[in-house]
């Protein structure tokens, strides 16, 4: 949809008070560890656009919650095992000896939308290490979510996944479905 047809739908621009209307009619509140997964596109016409979505969030949740948003890399996995798109076998090496290594702090997110990777880069997210499912998470339980994130299970029980089902964390879904959920990722190590 271009973004013309985007503000020919939207009956009002979508603002940082009404986005924060709309998550406390959801239920969110101050306090809360959740996990969001969004579409900017799918909201409406947002004045701000994803810098207004978070800071409506920030603003519900506040500083004594948590926000975690998963920040992955897909191109930091095997090139042989690449599937959208799979690449040449002749570029499996080069890719292999000229990746930039992972760096939490300036690695961009793959394919997770404008506003996990504007989260990635707001100033007190931190992010964890894992080079391929990193999280970024803002608020109370920031650290411990995000430290010591395992390599070897990067999902399951040593992820930001378990520590968020460990505070009885929630999931946002906002303009996306099931099927962007990570935290199901969980329940096939459990």
């Amino acid at each position: 949809m271009s973004e013309q047809e985007t503000v020919d739908n939207a009956p009002l621009p979508r603002t940082r008070q009404s986005l924060g209307n709309d998550l406390r009619a959801l239920g969110v509140q101050a306090g809360m560890t959740l996990i969001m997964h969004s579409s900017l596109k799918s909201l409406g016409w947002v004045c701000g656009g994803p810098v207004t979505v978070l800071q409506a969030l920030m603003d519900v949740v506040t500083p004594v919650g948590t926000i975690v948003v998963p920040t992955q890399t897909s191109e930091y996995s095997d090139p042989a095992l690449w599937q959208h798109p799979p690449v040449p076998e002749s570029w499996w090496q080069i890719i292999y000896d000229t990746m930039p290594a992972f760096d939490a702090r300036i690695t961009p997110t793959s394919h997770m939308g404008i506003i996990a990777e504007t989260f990635r880069s707001w100033p007190g997210v931190l992010r964890s290490d894992h080079p391929t499912v990193s999280f970024a998470a803002w608020g109370r339980h920031a650290g411990h979510i995000i430290t010591g994130h395992s390599l070897e299970y990067g999902l399951g029980e040593g992820s930001p996944l378990a520590r968020i089902y460990d505070l009885d964390g929630w999931v946002l879904l906002l303009g996306v479905g099931y099927d962007s959920n990570t935290s199901m990722h969980l329940a096939e190590y459990r």
